[in-house]
């Protein structure tokens, strides 16, 4: 098996869109119009990994979104440079909550999406 997509919930698909490409380096996988009421748009942390669809929440759905996880982190993401990461998020006034800190695991920091979801960064140590 192989997990294809997950949903995110955001207010505005455009400015949310742009937030993950240029704060967290995230690849546009596809952002297609597929009706007047409905748009398709797809990131990635790669290129080959498991796909978010930015969507807007339906009718009653809207104080769902940045909670969808509660108050745990919503997503993690291995890095390669979480020093790249942090400057990136500075420039960029990414919300960091916690970090960065080590590890047994690595390095990591923890920061909002423009929705209000927590996200994990995390510099693994070689083993």
């Amino acid at each position: 098996m192989h997990l294809n997509r997950i949903t995110l919930l955001v207010l505005d698909i455009e400015e949310a869109k742009q937030f993950f490409i240029n704060a967290f380096a995230f690849n546009l996988i596809e952002d297609c119009l597929v009706s007047e009421n409905k748009r398709i748009v797809r990131i990635a942390a790669n290129k080959n990994g498991t796909t978010i669809s930015l969507v807007t929440p339906k009718i009653g759905d809207e104080s769902l979104v940045g909670r969808q996880s509660g108050k745990r982190v919503f997503a993690f993401v291995d890095t390669k440079d979480l020093d790249i990461d942090i400057a990136r998020f500075s420039e960029k006034n990414v919300a960091i909550t916690d970090g960065p800190r080590h590890e047994d695991f690595g390095r990591c920091v923890l920061v909002r999406d423009i929705a209000g979801n927590t996200w994990e960064f995390v510099e693994r140590q070689d083993i």
